[in-house]
């Protein structure tokens, strides 16, 4: 049975993720700092015989789900028929049960991993800048460009979470700029209590070879370690995978994501 969340259902909810939130970083996070049901978010539950069997969670045009077993896929697949998320995030076992039903309705999916940050020793480097509201139109852009990055969003909805979530202190970026170009760019995805997602990690082709991401990388940890925060990231494709592990995350969990090509 597919239940619609309000707000009451906020401490089971949370009781059923329990500490496994590295499986399902952007749900957990988003529930935190939104609740279940909030003018971005959107929750609900599947249950049998009364208990939770997963927890599926909207933000913007993004699903998110967390299923600890076996799950409804048919009520699955009825909700993102009408609702249609830009993407979907979750478990790689999750995203396999749902990959070939979803693939009628023109869903691709893609596998990868999170990782977690044990230590790093990259390069500081002075040329690295914090991002303002006023740099949004120019990452969204870059990271619209990008062809990983972009399939997954409109350019409008890029701005929009940029903005929304900057202004709410719900990330940071940091940014490279060649005079008033942004030609790198490097954002935690989120940030609640002592958990934060490094993500967005880009730097423009004529600009690579350089060391961009390893000095943006260094520049993120070194403020966030300070904070006490526990790092994580989600990569995919063979070279984000290198990138990552060459600056110190540890593979935890795998992950995937059914998305919809926008462009």
């Amino acid at each position: 049975m597919l239940i619609k969340c309000n707000n009451s259902d906020f401490v089971r909810i949370k009781d059923y993720i329990s500490n496994d939130y590295a499986s399902c970083l952007y749900l957990y996070m988003d529930l935190i700092q939104y609740g279940p049901d909030s003018d971005y978010t959107s929750t609900w539950i599947q249950e049998q015989e009364g208990k939770i069997t997963s927890v599926i969670l909207t933000y913007h045009t993004a699903m998110h789900i967390f299923a600890r077993d076996s799950f409804n896929t048919q009520e699955v697949f009825d909700l993102v028929d009408q609702l249609r998320p830009s993407q979907i995030c979750a478990a790689k076992s999750t995203i396999l049960a749902l990959a070939q039903p979803l693939s009628t309705i023109n869903y691709d999916s893609e596998l990868g991993y999170v990782g977690k940050l044990e230590s790093t020793n990259c390069p500081n480097s002075s040329i690295i800048q914090k991002a303002t509201i006023d740099d949004v139109e120019s990452i969204s852009h870059l990271l619209y460009n990008d062809e990983g990055i972009g399939a997954s969003y409109s350019l409008e909805d890029l701005k929009a979470q940029f903005r929304e979530r900057l202004s709410q202190g719900f990330v940071r970026s940091y940014i490279i700029k060649d005079g008033d170009r942004i030609v790198a760019h490097l954002g935690t995805g989120a940030e609640v209590g002592n958990v934060s997602i490094i993500t967005y990690v880009i730097t423009d082709a004529e600009y690579r070879g350089h060391g961009y991401a390893k000095m943006l990388y260094q520049a993120a940890s070194n403020d966030l370690q300070k904070e006490n925060k526990e790092i994580f990231a989600v990569y995919y494709t063979d070279g984000a995978i290198k990138l990552h592990h060459s600056v110190g995350f540890n593979d935890c969990c795998e992950c995937g994501k059914l998305f919809l090509k926008t462009h």
